[in-house]
């Protein structure tokens, strides 16, 4: 009998989502270029029908992940629809989103077998939540990440308040990442473990799994660090200095530490460093800033699941708010990045309201 999962399904250049199985390779492909593949609801519902099906197929070998354009593998999830609902107090279709959202994340961290992201271009956002809860995330020297959703009025989910408190380095990269809105290249992924291997195309790389050997592939497409245009990490570079401003404190601390600092007499290269933290921060919302500290101190000690819960906590409240509504618009719609956050300064949030909101 013709076992029907070696043969390819007819493959549709228009789905958003396509799923096929190549030889022992359950492969789950984006194909929304022109967003550069934000996820929606469907697109979610079919990656997790992808994941649920092969799972526990003893015929699949690996999971692969990976985008049909090389400028973005997943530049977050489709917010600006969400916002639209929101705006029209129509909450419930947000909450639906991110509830599915969630759940993918949190699944795709169970699966007992390699689920290998090919992070080709930007990831961020969504794009992190479907990559960083399974086993290997290639990076190329094209690779592009960043947690930005202090710019719209929101904060970093998807489980990243636990993936960026439990990474290789300490949680105040983590937390750096997640309140700076970093740009991460791929020397970055490496250090903190965000990515797990470096390879020159994930072409040639996928191509070569097809053998049934992961660790022959990855050998085989290995690209050496000092190859890349910028072979050292300026997260790696400025440990120490992120950790002595991110490691304890709220955000009223940690803020005061980065103005002292900047208005220091340090070495020429520290002072960039902390002069583009500076500028990277300027578009941020200060409420988001405040949330995410608070929300990033707990999920260092919680479980991915209890972190999925905290974060949807910390969204909802402020997908209600006029700041989430407000970011997207100034960043995702209009793209004028001049958005107007209420309250306009970080020292007139209020602080204990999203302590209570986490349970203090």
């Amino acid at each position: 009998m013709v076992d029907r999962r070696r043969k390819h399904p007819t493959y549709d250049p228009d789905a958003e989502v396509t799923t096929v199985v190549a030889g022992h390779i359950g492969v789950i492909e984006l194909n929304r270029p022109k967003a550069l593949n934000s996820l929606n609801v469907e697109m979610i519902r079919l990656i997790r029908e992808a994941i649920d099906k092969w799972a526990d197929d003893d015929w699949i070998q690996f999971i692969v992940i990976k985008s049909s354009s090389e400028r973005a593998f997943c530049a977050g999830g489709d917010v600006r629809y969400v916002r639209m609902r929101d705006m029209k107090r129509m909450h419930r279709f947000g909450d639906t989103f991110f509830e599915e959202e969630y759940a993918l994340n949190e699944r795709l961290s169970q699966v007992n077998k390699p689920v290998i992201a090919l992070l080709e271009g930007i990831v961020m956002g969504g794009g992190m939540g479907i990559s960083m809860h399974g086993s290997h995330r290639v990076v190329t020297p094209r690779t592009l990440g960043a947690m930005p959703e202090a710019a719209i009025g929101f904060v970093p989910d998807v489980g990243m308040s636990y993936r960026l408190t439990h990474l290789d380095v300490s949680p105040a990269v983590g937390l750096f990442i997640a309140t700076t809105g970093w740009r991460l290249g791929p020397a970055d992924m490496l250090y903190t473990g965000l990515g797990t291997n470096l390879v020159a195309d994930v072409h040639d790389f996928e191509s070569d799994l097809h053998s049934g050997n992961l660790p022959e592939a990855l050998g085989a497409n290995a690209l050496d660090p000092r190859e890349l245009d910028e072979p050292a990490s300026a997260l790696q570079r400025h440990a120490e200095w992120i950790e002595q401003t991110f490691a304890d404190g709220s955000w009223a601390d940690i803020e005061a530490r980065i103005v002292r600092d900047a208005g220091s007499s340090l070495d020429a290269e520290l002072e960039q460093f902390i002069a583009k933290v500076t500028k990277s921060l300027q578009g941020a919302n200060p409420e988001s800033l405040v949330a995410t500290v608070e929300l990033f101190r707990r999920a260092q000690h919680a479980t991915l699941r209890e972190a999925l819960d905290m974060e949807y906590k910390v969204g909802t409240e402020l997908r209600q708010g006029p700041n989430f509504i407000e970011g997207v618009r100034a960043v995702l719609e209009h793209k004028d990045y001049n958005a107007q956050f209420e309250p306009a300064s970080t020292e007139d949030v209020d602080v204990k309201k999203w302590r209570e909101l986490l349970g203090d």
